[in-house]
């Protein structure tokens, strides 16, 4: 791969994983709205639909960041860091991903196990691969909070480790977030600012 082409997919895959990130947080926002906006009310409709097409939107960001992630070799390994502290790191990141595929996975299993329709911001609907069932409905209910309320604390470990190795390795402080590089600028002293 080619220098210029590498820094391309370099600032795809920022770009995408900022898009994920943002739309994380506006999922996480939709949720609270549509829980306490009353059922019955075309307001509470507008709300969940939003959220199914937005959900569908991190699903497919999602699956192409994990699709480059398979691909793609890992980044260099700031030198004051060791192998499993960096590798920790590098699960910890994975994991977001794939927690985050989750999320976006279990939110239509739920929808349709409830009988709503999902479709695409009105403009085309997903055919719906479950029917209408309770236990389906409780299931994929409980999977998709349990993935809501796990991102939280994955995320918050996440940034405990980052924390934890600028402190004690000097690793750049904002590796573990979206769009920063993983190794920091090339001859930055260890304890240096990020």
């Amino acid at each position: 791969m080619s220098a210029q082409t590498g820094a391309a997919t370099g600032g795809k895959t920022r770009l995408l994983s900022w898009a994920i990130f943002i739309l994380l947080l506006f999922q996480m926002y939709l949720s609270t709205k549509v829980a306490t906006t009353p059922r019955g009310t075309p307001a509470r409709e507008l709300l969940a639909q939003t959220h199914y097409s937005t959900g569908l939107v991190l699903l497919l960001f999602v699956s192409a960041r994990l699709a480059i992630w398979l691909r793609t070799p890992r980044a260099a390994r700031p030198a004051t860091v060791p192998a499993a502290a960096d590798a920790l790191a590098g699960h910890c990141n994975l994991a977001f991903y794939l927690t985050a595929f989750a999320f976006a996975i279990t939110g239509p299993a739920q929808a349709w196990s409830e009988g709503h329709e999902v479709n695409w911001y009105g403009l085309f609907k997903v055919p719906s691969l479950l029917e209408a069932s309770y236990r389906s409905q409780v299931l994929f209910g409980y999977l998709h909070s349990f993935m809501g309320f796990w991102i939280l604390y994955l995320t918050v470990f996440s940034i405990s480790v980052g924390i934890y190795q600028r402190l004690r390795y000097g690793a750049p402080l904002l590796r573990m977030l979206p769009g920063f590089s993983w190794a920091g600028r090339a001859g930055r002293a260890p304890g240096g600012a990020a």
